[in-house]
């Protein structure tokens, strides 16, 4: 689909204007808008930096109570398989005194294979116990490093907060200094560019303006025509016919 051309009266421009267009000014004007944009980029990567490393912050904090619940129950099972063995040594110690008092032999060896038996179910029940106690010291130790991630973690993120807070402070007073600025080279502005600059300002920012080499638009790289090469060469107000963007001459 084609596009439809602009025209001059729809621009706000009056084609008989004697007035040259000083293109130095809106080269300015064009730098203004286009530092005024990189600010407001940069206040908006503030936040997000701070989102990221408290992202950051939250996986270390939901990883060390992780591992914290894991230590838990480990030694939860760690005392209780304690607890039980002493239960049970103390039940074999009870056999080791009825084995003393057997009245017969089959008593006696009835007790002595019961005792047998119960050493051997204890000695497993100590290996399992000591396989957790060297589990708790692995656990104990990744816990240590966890918690030495969150505290690097919560540091980074003071830091971040520190220097985007700052950096907003700093930014929003260059903000004020360039809009000061603006609104003193606007007042230089050619008559015929005040009603196309408050259009195109509304939605355009930094775009309200356009270099070009008299052959493209700097913005759309829309081709000029000869008439619109030879009015940019007379200094003439112009504006693209593409995108409405404000016409100046590369220096």
């Amino acid at each position: 689909m084609l596009k439809k051309k602009i025209s001059s009266t729809e621009l706000g421009l009056n084609e008989q204007t004697n007035q040259q267009v000083d293109y130095v000014l809106l080269q300015r004007l064009h730098r203004m808008l286009t530092q005024l944009t990189d600010i407001e980029d940069r206040m908006r990567r503030g936040p997000i930096q701070i989102r990221l490393v408290k992202t950051t912050e939250q996986g270390f904090t939901d990883a060390l109570e992780a591992k914290k619940l894991e230590l838990q129950a480990v030694q939860k099972e760690s005392r209780a398989k304690q607890s039980q063995l002493d239960d049970r040594e103390a039940k074999l110690e009870d056999l080791r005194g009825k084995l003393n008092a057997a009245d017969s032999n089959k008593e006696y060896q009835l007790l002595k294979d019961r005792i047998a038996a119960d050493e051997q179910a204890n000695s497993v029940q100590a290996d399992e116990i000591f396989e957790t106690l060297e589990k708790i010291d692995v656990l104990e130790s990744e816990l240590a490093t966890a918690k030495e991630n969150l505290e690097k973690a919560k540091s980074e993120t003071a830091g971040i907060e520190k220097k985007v807070a700052e950096e907003l402070v700093t930014l929003k007073n260059e903000d004020a200094r360039i809009r000061d600025e603006l609104a003193v080279a606007l007042e230089r502005l050619h008559p015929d560019l005040r009603v196309p600059y408050q259009r195109n300002i509304k939605t355009m920012a930094e775009d309200t303006f356009a270099s070009t080499d008299t052959k493209t638009c700097g913005n759309c790289n829309l081709t000029l025509t000869q008439q619109t090469a030879s009015n940019l060469l007379a200094k003439k107000p112009l504006v693209c016919n593409g995108c409405g963007a404000i016409l100046y001459r590369e220096k």
